[in-house]
């Protein structure tokens, strides 16, 4: 498809601020489609192909978080970019709408970093998901089936083992485009193991999940360390499972096809600066270079509580514990 068909979904009920979403649209080579309420939000986002969401506060029907995490459930759907837009909107209402799934939070005056958020996500190359076959490393039969089920619910064909030989018998190389380990296994042995075995003996990055029943950060640190993308604790609902799976892939797509890692420091070396917004990566760069929250603001001529938010999700995004982490991670090149 190209850029010239390719469009953004506006949600929102003013004619007015539906006018200046479309020149913004527009001046990215962007079609825009228009409407009201949520539902009518729902049914556009079945029926067509965007590359990009703008949420209104306020709504001709429904709710705009509610339509959030709407959007995030569905598995076609989850990584779309969203930006919330409102009037006005505090601390809690930005808090409220990055935690339901919002990419960024906008005031309406706001325009030329909502044209900028427009046009860099609306740039970006598609990356279509490489949906094939899943290895799932865990001992416990019920919960095996739990994670199979929601794999194959996704499109995958799923391999089920329950120990880690059984795992190095089947893996190998290009064979699967996911894996899924549980940390502690029967015997002492170790999901996060297998996946460090896998990511030492491989070229290529093996997309990859480890789940515990254990919600030890020092544990959770040493899962991610071992190469893991993401770390997901037990017991965990479908929905994030999924979310969790298409933030994975998608940001393996990314990184695979080379887009925006130019100009970005280390880039090449850190697969999570691709789950990054452009205001968080911004805000990431500061963080790096040792900035307080406070200065981060200043700079970034935005609040302290918007750096907050945005903190936050650079640590969801990237799985880092605290700036310490996220330092240790960046410094990183293992």
């Amino acid at each position: 498809m190209t850029t010239a068909q390719r469009k953004i979904l506006c949600v929102e009920p003013s004619p007015t601020q539906r006018a200046i979403f479309a020149r913004i649209a527009e001046s990215s080579g962007l079609a825009c489609d228009n409407c009201a309420t949520e539902t009518a939000a729902l049914q556009h986002l079945a029926a067509g192909n965007h590359c990009l969401v703008l949420i209104a506060r306020q709504l001709g029907e429904g709710d705009s978080f509610r339509l959030i995490e709407s959007i995030r459930l569905a598995p076609a759907q989850a990584m779309l970019p969203i930006a919330f837009v409102a009037a006005e909107c505090d601390s809690q209402c930005a808090h409220q709408a990055m935690v339901s799934g919002a990419t960024e939070v906008f005031l309406r005056e706001e325009l030329n970093e909502l044209a900028s958020f427009v046009d860099y996500w609306g740039r970006l190359p598609s990356t279509s998901l490489q949906i094939g076959r899943a290895l799932v490393l865990e001992d416990s039969a019920s919960h095996a089936a739990y994670v199979g089920e929601i794999c194959r619910v996704l499109g995958f064909e799923v391999d089920v083992v329950a120990d880690v030989d059984a795992a190095h018998r089947l893996y190998a190389p290009g064979k699967y485009q996911l894996v899924i380990a549980d940390i502690l296994l029967q015997g002492g042995h170790s999901g996060a193991a297998f996946v460090r075995q896998v990511r030492q003996r491989q070229a290529s990055h093996q997309p990859s999940l480890v789940m515990s029943a254990y919600t030890d950060q020092t544990q959770r640190l040493q899962a991610l360390k071992s190469g893991a993308d993401d770390f997901i604790c037990k017991p965990f609902l479908p929905e994030e499972l999924v979310w969790r799976i298409q933030r994975i892939l998608h940001a393996h797509a990314a990184f695979d096809h080379g887009s925006s890692r130019e100009g970005v420091p280390g880039a090449g070396e850190h697969r999570w600066w691709q789950h990054l917004s452009p205001r968080e990566r911004d805000v990431c760069r500061r963080i790096l270079a040792g900035d307080p929250d406070k200065e981060i603001a200043r700079q970034l001529g935005i609040s302290f509580w918007t750096v907050r938010s945005h903190i936050e999700q650079i640590f969801v995004k990237t799985g880092a514990l605290n700036r310490r982490d996220l330092m240790l991670r960046f410094m990183d090149k293992s």
